[in-house]
C-alpha cells in the first residue's frame, strides 16, 4: 500500500474523529443565536445547500476532465493554453458586467442564467471546433464568476432579510464548505466510472443535469432579491462599488486578500501535478485520484476547524484569516527548501486544509464589510486582478519550482493585507457610507 493510500485514510479517520468531537460544540454554541427561528433558518440552510451542493457537483463532475478531453482532440499544449487562458480572461472581463446586472436585476435570475450557461458549454465542448471551443470557454468564465457571487450573495441578503442572526452566517459556510469536499469526491468517482463505460464526453453531459435540477429548486423555492435596482446603467453600480471600496480600508483588503490567495489556488491546480511527478521515483504512475480525494478531505478537515474556531473558541475572523494565511504562504514555500515526493505532497496536504479554513472565512468577511445593494458587483470587481494574477502565471514560461514560489510571495502579501481586515476608524466611517446606501436601497 503506498504512503498517498495511507495518508487518504488517515486524513479520513481524522475527518470523521473530528466531525464527531466538533457536532456537539457547534451545536451549543449556536442554539442561543438560532432562538425560536431555529427550525426556519435550518430549512432556510438546507435549501441553500441543495442548490449549492446541486451545482457544485456539475462543476466537479466536468471539471477534471476539460484538460482531458482536449488532449483527445488533438490540440497542442499552446492550443490548450489559449482555451484555458480564454476561460479567465472571460471571467475577469465580463464578470463585473454581470455581477452588476445581477445586482440591479435580480440575483435569483442570474443564478438561473449561470445554469443556462453552464449547460450550454457542456453541450458546445462534445464539438472538435477549435473556434466554437473558444466561444464556449467565452461562457465557461462567465459562469465561473457567476457561480462564486451571485449565489453567495442570494443566500446573505436572503439571511439577513429574514432576520437571521449575522453569526449564523459562519455556520452556513462552513458547513457548504464541507460539503463542497464531499460532493468533489463523490463527483470525481462518477465521473470516472461515467467515463469508463460512456465515453469522455458523458461527465459533461451529466453535469447538465445536476444544473437542471438546481435550476429547478430555484425556480419552484427561492424568492427574488435585488441589490442595486435605482441605477439606470450597470456602469453607476461599478462605480459605486469602486468608491465603496477606495473608502473601505477593510473591503479593500477582503479584495486584495481574496484576488492573491485564489490567484495562488488557482496556478496550484496547475502545477501540483508535474511538480510531484517530478520527483514520484516509482515506475507506477502517481494515484492522481487518491491524491485528489486526500485534498478534499483536507478541505473539509480545515472548513470543521474553522467552525470551531469561529464557533466555540469565538476567535475573531480577522485573527483566522491572518493565521489561515500565513500558514498557507508556508506551505508553498517548504516545498522549495526540502523537495522530495514526501514532502511535497505533506505540505501540498496542509495547503488543501487552508483552503478548508479560507473558504467560509472569507465570505464571511465579505458579508460582514460589502455593502448588500453592491454585493456581487463588489465580488466580481475582486475576481478581475484573481484572473489577471492567473494568467501572468499561467502564459509565463516558468518551471513548477518558481510557480509555486511565486504562490508562496502572493500568499504572504495577502497575509500583510489581512492586518487591515481589523477595524480602523476609516472603516467605521465608509461603514456608515454602506448603511446610508443599503437604506437607500431598501426605501427603494
Amino acid at each position: 500500500m503506498s504512503h498517498f493510500t495511507l495518508t487518504f485514510y488517515f486524513l479520513s479517520g481524522l475527518c470523521a474523529l473530528l466531525t464527531f468531537l466538533f457536532k456537539e460544540s457547534k451545536s451549543e454554541s449556536t442554539s442561543s443565536d438560532r432562538g425560536q427561528s431555529g427550525k426556519d433558518y435550518k430549512n432556510f440552510r438546507l435549501n441553500y445547500l441543495i442548490v449549492y451542493l446541486l451545482v457544485m457537483t456539475g462543476d466537479w463532475l466536468q471539471g477534471p476532465y476539460v484538460y482531458a478531453i482536449y488532449k483527445s482532440y488533438g490540440f497542442d499544449l499552446k492550443q490548450q493554453a489559449i482555451l484555458f487562458v480564454t476561460g479567465f480572461l472571460s471571467s475577469g472581463i465580463f464578470g463585473t458586467v454581470v455581477g452588476s446586472a445581477a445586482d440591479k436585476y435580480g440575483r435569483k435570475k442570474f443564478c438561473l442564467l449561470f445554469a443556462l450557461l453552464y449547460s450550454t458549454f457542456c453541450v458546445i465542448i462534445t464539438s472538435k471546433n477549435f473556434y466554437i471551443l473558444l466561444f464556449g470557454r467565452i461562457l465557461s468564465g462567465i459562469s465561473t464568476s457567476l457561480l462564486f457571487s451571485v449565489f453567495e450573495s442570494w443566500m446573505v441578503s436572503e439571511h439577513f432579510s429574514r432576520g437571521f442572526h449575522s453569526s449564523l452566517l459562519s455556520e452556513t459556510f462552513s458547513m457548504a464548505t464541507y460539503g463542497n469536499g464531499l460532493v468533489a469526491i463523490f463527483s470525481g468517482l462518477l465521473a470516472n466510472w461515467l467515463a469508463e463505460h460512456f465515453g469522455i464526453t458523458s461527465p459533461f453531459l451529466a453535469a447538465i443535469g445536476f444544473f437542471v435540477l438546481a435550476a429547478l429548486v430555484i425556480t419552484v423555492t427561492w424568492k427574488e432579491n435585488y441589490g442595486d435596482k435605482d441605477n439606470s446603467k450597470e456602469t453607476s453600480s461599478l462605480t459605486q462599488a469602486l468608491k465603496v471600496i477606495s473608502g473601505d480600508s477593510r473591503v479593500l483588503a477582503v479584495g486584495a486578500v481574496q484576488s492573491l490567495f485564489e490567484a495562488s489556488m488557482y496556478t496550484f491546480v496547475f502545477f501540483w501535478g508535474p511538480f510531484l511527478e517530478n520527483y514520484h521515483k516509482s515506475e507506477e504512475g502517481l494515484p492522481f485520484g487518491i491524491i485528489f480525494a486526500s485534498f478534499m478531505v483536507s478541505i473539509m478537515i480545515g472548513s470543521l476547524l474553522y467552525g470551531n474556531l469561529c464557533g466555540s473558541r469565538n476567535i475573531p475572523l480577522s485573527d483566522i484569516a491572518q493565521g489561515t494565511l500565513l500558514l498557507a504562504g508556508v506551505s508553498l514555500l517548504f516545498p522549495l527548501l526540502y523537495p522530495n515526493e514526501y514532502t511535497l505532497f505533506f505540505f501540498f496536504i496542509l495547503f488543501e486544509v487552508t483552503c478548508g479554513l479560507y473558504f467560509p472565512t472569507i465570505s464571511t468577511l465579505r458579508a460582514k464589510v460589502v455593502p448588500e445593494n453592491l454585493r456581487a458587483t463588489v465580488s466580481n470587481l475582486f475576481r478581475v486582478p484573481l484572473n489577471a494574477c492567473v494568467v501572468t502565471l499561467l502564459v509565463s514560461d516558468l518551471t513548477t519550482s518558481i510557480q509555486c514560489l511565486m504562490c508562496s510571495v502572493l500568499l504572504i502579501v495577502a497575509f500583510v493585507w489581512s492586518f487591515a481586515l481589523e477595524e480602523s476608524d476609516t472603516s467605521k466611517k465608509a461603514a456608515k457610507i454602506r448603511k446610508k446606501l443599503e437604506k437607500k436601497n431598501k426605501l427603494m
